[in-house]
């Protein structure tokens, strides 16, 4: 005779979140029209909830509302809050009903399907077993306490079994609610019960048929089956990380969801991620390169409409009509779709333009600050191994980060401590990348042009001696923070929509003539073989054949003939008398300075179709960049890439065209 354990057996609780999208799925975009369903919490995050979860029921004091918190999934971007058992956003605000998720401990799961008994049906399973301990009975006595005249007596109820006796399993049973129904759960030992209809329908039910009562009912456990490795060991290491910063014209997500900033980002992060995993193998990319994308929220944080509130003094006051009115009210209501992209676009420049402006930068400074702070508490590794930080900035975001970053000291380490977090960014940014920016307009108005910062760019790597001198005249870069312009990174890209109405070239920003030369780096992705990236097979799962500076160069030399009879001809093309050497020699050196690639203007075409219009196409192209794969590849090639000039594409580099078309170095 089998003795059962007088002690709770151990069981395996089971976490589960009820989502449209898989935590532990990277290239997921969190944006599926799949309907919500539960899903488990892989075993890492599992094991960390359930341990959080008994350290606050144990817990002799009472915990901060931070530590009842535990991040999960694969990249680390949700955090689950254990009294309120929600699921949300870690670094951006939880603004749309899909951002707040339900999280349920699965102490009992439904044999079938796996899944979990959830809010009050739990509750009444859970109670019930620990009233009963059915883990304590001893069910070969009970099952030979039988009752002689079931043992002559055969019906259609019991099908000719034998039927252990009502008495013997009755406090085996627990009623469910409400209690005239007559509905129990029937625990059958300490794993395994059944949740039974009341009386004769017992019998006629559909489900599981108990071995031991030859009862009918649907099966659920106390146990759920544990997956020894599911693959998931917790945070993975980033190597680089991009903060992306809007422009002002949020407007239009309030009422269209498609236009909100967050779901924006987690298409662009999804589809990061998928091209890094297609490129994974090419020798050109570092083995390590794992990145990240954080929004930064900072409209949300700013109410325009209370700049121009009347105070009870300014109504008493003869020099105050008290009349206030807003974009709304003075908007035409006609063509609607030119009307809104003027209203929520193009209205940014001038909102920048006035007393906002410095609101709006302390705004943007201030939420990237929280952010990074953010990150680094939960990933204390990332500044301990350098990982490197970009800034994407679209529309006039790209234009306030700008602003920050020519006043940004060369370096953090330059500030003092006293310095507050809305003045500068706390973290020293690697590159910038503009994304159909207004800041050639800017630079225009102010009269400046873009000069690399001394101490940063491309010629302070050790990788790039052979290829860019430091020892320069000191005309060819600006020491300082205090000229517009001049910009505290390493390396920086304006990619633009040939069809966006609110992009301007900037290479001409550094020097006009010399940019004459050298036009915009076309971004492609395509299957054909003149294109500037060819691919072999299909574009979205193929990898990418690329060729690096020095390949490039490798090549040049092994047909030297050839190439040097090119150059003679294009040199004897120039008119020699015109050219000043000294000056295209500087901005030469700029250009490699601010880029390595020597290069600065990059444009792509979301012009697709025999039938399309460059007029209907311009409405959408400004915000065609989040979803653009010819932009996503370019982008992860560039900051996945080996460091040095040498690993630059040749592809991405900046050519110079002379006067018979010849593109040269």
């Amino acid at each position: 005779m089998q003795k059962q354990p007088e002690t709770e057996p151990i069981h395996h609780v089971q976490w589960f979140y009820l989502s449209n999208f898989d935590l532990y799925d990277e290239t997921s975009s969190m944006e599926t029209p799949e309907p919500q369903r539960w899903r488990k919490f892989l075993n890492h995050d599992n094991c960390a909830l359930e341990a959080k979860d008994e350290e606050i029921n144990t817990a002799s004091i009472q915990q901060e509302p931070n530590q009842k918190n535990i991040i999960v999934g694969v990249s680390a971007l949700h955090v689950v809050n254990l009294p309120t058992l929600t699921l949300k956003p870690l670094y951006w605000p939880s603004s749309r009903r899909n951002d707040t998720l339900r999280v349920v401990r699965g102490l009992w799961m439904y044999e079938d399907t796996g899944l979990p008994v959830i809010d009050e049906l739990a509750e009444i399973l859970e109670e019930g077993y620990q009233r009963i301990k059915p883990y304590k009975i001893n069910w070969d006595k009970l099952e030979s306490d039988l009752e002689d005249e079931n043992q002559e007596r055969s019906s259609i109820f019991s099908s000719g079994r034998r039927k252990p006796s009502k008495d013997a399993i009755s406090h085996m049973r627990w009623p469910l609610k409400p209690p005239s129904s007559g509905k129990y759960v029937l625990y059958e030992d300490g794993y395994r019960a059944l949740l039974c209809q009341g009386g004769l329908l017992s019998y006629f039910s559909k489900g599981t048929q108990s071995q031991r009562t030859g009862l009918k009912g649907i099966p659920v456990i106390r146990d759920f089956p544990m997956k020894e490795d599911d693959g998931f060991r917790g945070l993975k290491q980033v190597t680089d990380l991009f903060l992306v910063v809007h422009g002002i014209g949020q407007k239009r997500s309030e009422t269209e969801e498609r236009y909100q900033f967050t779901k924006t980002c987690n298409i662009f992060r999804s589809l990061i991620q998928k091209q890094k995993l297609i490129m994974k193998q090419n020798p050109l990319l570092r083995d390590d390169y794992e990145p990240q994308l954080l929004p930064i929220c900072w409209r949300n944080k700013l109410n325009f409409d209370s700049f121009f509130q009347v105070t009870e003094d300014d109504e008493n006051s003869d020099d105050v009509d008290g009349n206030r009115f807003h974009i709304e009210d003075i908007e035409i209501d006609s063509i609607p779709t030119v009307r809104r992209l003027f209203g929520d676009v193009m209205s940014d420049i001038p909102y920048y333009m006035s007393h906002h402006k410095e609101s709006i930068i302390r705004s943007v400074i201030q939420e990237a600050n929280r952010v990074y702070s953010l990150w680094i508490d939960c990933n204390p590794y990332f500044k301990e191994n350098k990982g490197r930080i970009f800034i994407i900035g679209h529309s006039l975001g790209a234009t306030v980060v700008f602003d920050i970053l020519s006043l940004q000291p060369t370096f953090v380490k330059e500030l003092s401590p006293e310095v507050e977090d809305d003045k500068f960014f706390k973290f020293d940014t690697n590159g910038f990348f503009c994304f159909g920016g207004p800041i050639g307009f800017f630079l225009l108005l102010n009269q400046k042009s873009i000069i690399p910062r001394k101490g940063r760019g491309s010629s302070h790597s050790a990788d790039n001696a052979k290829f860019t001198s430091k020892n320069v005249p000191n005309s060819y870069a600006y020491a300082g923070n205090d000229r517009y312009g001049c910009l505290a990174v390493d390396t920086f890209y304006n990619v633009f929509n040939f069809l966006d109405p609110i992009a301007m070239r900037l290479n001409p920003t550094v020097d006009v003539n010399y940019s004459k030369g050298i036009l915009p780096t076309r971004l492609m992705y395509s299957r054909k073989p003149s294109s500037i990236l060819r691919v072999v097979s299909r574009p979205n799962d193929a990898p990418i054949r690329l060729v690096s500076y020095q390949q490039a160069l490798n090549q040049l030399k092994s047909d030297e003939n050839e190439s040097s009879s090119v150059l003679m001809d294009a040199e004897q093309d120039v008119e020699l008398q015109t050219r000043n050497f000294k000056h295209e020699e500087r901005a030469k050196w700029r250009m490699q300075e601010l880029n390595e690639n020597g290069q600065i203007d990059y444009v792509f075409t979301s012009q697709k179709g025999i039938i399309s219009n460059k007029y209907l196409t311009m409405l959408s192209a400004h915000t065609s960049y989040w979803n653009n794969e010819d932009l996503v590849c370019f982008l992860v090639v560039e900051t996945a890439r080996n460091f040095g000039i040498a690993n630059s594409v040749e592809q991405f580099r900046g050519k110079r065209i002379l006067q018979n078309n010849t593109s040269l170095q």
